[in-house]
């Protein structure tokens, strides 16, 4: 588990339940997005399914860890999403494998998130929690906790983890070669393999372009047909969803309900007010663009082929009328 450090702890805990024969059958393990939760769970399968298990985790070297590092291990099922839901057809296949016969002894059944189960895939896991096949283990995964059903919650063995200190994902960070590990962890909240995504997929670069465009947008120094064309080798989804946090984060600041939580985002913040005619309009503005914003992220998540040049520059017209608006007397 060396991988992962700040999991250290929970691969103790799991690891002195064995032993005990007190693992149980199911399990919620629940934190931020982020930390590496399904790394951790994949890691404490391949241990239950190794059979030459260690106190550090899996042997990685007999063949039990040899199938499950090339994904066919016929006692292993990792359940995802299909089309942003895991539905009730997907549980009756997880239902179905968890009662054919394991062929090591063990069989270890993962859905991730588990919060992606809708109300008739949620309530078919019920009867295997109710009546679980021996030698199963079945490990809910899950960012968001809180929306499962109590029921299902109730029925398991739970494992809260939290984001690691700053000390501890600054040094994992670094040692996976980050090179601005503080802003790529800041960025994250605090959740070091966001941040290490953050680095690897431009997501960071796309952020600077934006926040550089709404700026000089701001400044009248580009039009919104020139920023969107530079930003338009981003993906628009990661555009987008800056856009969100963005005006999430300048909105509640406004309001005075937060400080600001990215700190890229403070000179934005300053030039907004400097402009500003009246700064209690400034929330109702941002709440606005916002709803803006959202609609453009249901057509780009939307199966279609829309124009992301032309989604941005409408978005970018918009923030310049914000700042327009801003700067009226009157409403």
């Amino acid at each position: 588990m060396a991988h992962l450090p700040w999991f250290e702890e929970d691969f103790a805990r799991l690891r002195q339940l064995q032993a005990q024969r007190r693992l149980g059958h199911a399990w919620l393990v629940a934190g931020p997005e982020g930390i590496g939760k399904l790394e951790f769970v994949r890691a404490a399968a391949q241990w239950l399914l190794c059979s030459q298990p260690g106190e550090q985790g899996a042997c990685g070297r007999c063949q039990d860890c040899h199938l499950f590092t090339v994904g066919t291990h016929p006692d292993w099922l990792l359940l995802e999403p299909e089309k942003r839901q895991i539905t009730v057809g997907q549980i009756r296949e997880l239902i179905e494998f968890a009662h054919n016969t394991s062929q090591r002894g063990t069989k270890v059944l993962v859905l991730h998130p588990a919060e992606a189960m809708n109300l008739n895939a949620a309530n078919a896991v019920l009867k295997i929690l109710e009546e679980p096949p021996p030698g199963t283990v079945l490990i809910l995964v899950s960012h968001h906790s809180g929306q499962l059903l109590a029921t299902l919650r109730s029925r398991c063995q739970q494992l809260e983890v939290a984001l690691p200190s700053n000390e501890q994902a600054l040094a994992w960070l670094q040692q996976m070669g980050a090179s601005d590990a503080q802003r790529l962890l800041h960025k994250a909240r605090g959740a070091p393999l966001r941040a290490l995504a953050l680095r690897d997929n431009d997501t960071l670069a796309c952020q600077d372009a934006m926040a550089a465009q709404l700026l000089a947008l701001l400044l009248g120094e580009v039009s919104p047909i020139a920023a969107a064309k530079n930003c338009e080798k981003f993906a628009i989804q990661t555009s987008i969803e800056f856009l969100l946090e963005a005006c999430r984060d300048l909105a509640a600041t406004a309001q005075g309900a937060a400080p600001l939580r990215d700190e890229d985002l403070r000179p934005l913040y300053a030039q907004l007010l400097q402009g500003a005619a009246s700064t209690a309009r400034l929330p109702l503005l941002l709440h606005a663009f916002q709803r803006q914003v959202l609609e453009a992220y249901k057509v780009v998540l939307a199966p279609n082929n829309a124009n992301p040049l032309l989604i941005l520059e409408a978005l970018f017209g918009a923030w310049v009328r914000l700042r327009e608006k801003l700067r009226k007397t009157t409403p």
